[in-house]
């Protein structure tokens, strides 16, 4: 098994860590070179250009895109399809709208290449406990790209949807229940800080999580926020960037999503409001994904 792996930003760099420790040959390319040299140290096989990296490639090629939707994604992928053959794969595994993903079948369709988008999940702690990946793309493909999803994957975390944009689309919603779960956790840390005594808000989550029914990895995650030296720093700013993008996924299927609508209204909202709420979700945040918080 041989991949060329597109784009070693946080996830995925570990992404890329994953496959070698499970024995898969990759091909690595980024556009800074110091990400390339640092996984070939690791083991990766560096290419310091996109023609490299397709020369270094045998047979039937597979090329897995982990860069930001888009232009970069667009750009990088208009660049790969031209030095692919007929009977070529691409893999997309950015944070995107199902319909960008279909219509970038179309586009492979063309040329004779074969297309999956594949929405991925686990954050930066994909690399110790194993990715959530949701596939979608031609079912009669998915033999050649599976054994790449299972390395990724945690045990039972992968699955193939359907056509290609399934895979985004199941992603979106992940996504939605994510905004909802914690701005639920948000809320009931808000309700805590207002009871006409102190309440340990630490206390409180850690009580919850042995064997409470609301216990999750995001409650343990909020936790671990809550202890953080630096968690009363933080501000409220929340650097969200997929909420149109699960919007358009909510009204494509006319979705009633009340619940949603309200945890992306509070992550764009600036007022005073719900401010340690807000610092929750930003924290809680940066302890599964890495996401960048503000400091007040």
């Amino acid at each position: 098994m041989k991949l060329g792996f597109i784009g070693l930003g946080r996830m995925g760099f570990h992404m890329v860590e994953r496959l070698l420790k499970h024995k898969v040959k990759v091909v690595a390319y980024n556009r800074s070179p110091e990400k390339v040299k640092k996984i070939a140290r690791e083991g990766a096989i560096p290419a310091y250009s996109v023609e490299e990296l397709i020369d270094k490639l045998p047979g039937k090629k597979i090329v897995w895109l982990m860069l930001p939707a888009g232009k970069a994604t667009d750009s990088m992928m208009k660049k790969v399809l031209q030095l692919l053959n007929k009977g070529d794969i691409i893999v997309d595994g950015a944070n995107d709208f199902y319909k960008n993903a279909e219509r970038h079948d179309r586009l492979c369709k063309k040329q004779g290449i074969f297309f999956f988008d594949c929405g991925v999940s686990g954050g930066i702690w994909g690399l110790k406990n194993g990715y959530t990946i949701m596939v979608g793309g031609p079912k009669n493909q998915f033999k050649y790209v599976e054994p790449f999803v299972k390395a990724l994957s945690a045990k039972g975390g992968y699955g193939y949807f359907g056509t290609a944009g399934a895979g985004h689309f199941v992603k979106s919603v992940h996504n939605i229940i994510e905004y909802v779960y914690l701005q639920g956790i948000a809320e009931g840390v808000e309700l805590l800080n207002g009871f006409k005594q102190p309440i340990d808000i630490v206390k409180a989550t850690s009580v919850w999580q042995p064997a409470s029914v609301v216990n999750s990895w995001l409650m343990d995650l909020t936790n671990v926020a809550l202890k953080r030296p630096d968690f009363k720093n933080i501000s409220p700013k929340i650097g969200s960037v997929t909420i149109d993008e699960l919007r358009k996924t909510a009204k494509s299927v006319k979705a009633y999503a009340p619940a949603f609508e309200i945890a992306a209204k509070i992550r764009q909202d600036r007022s005073k409001k719900f401010i340690l709420g807000k610092r929750v979700i930003a924290a809680t945040r940066r302890e599964f994904g890495g996401h960048a918080v503000k400091k007040k």
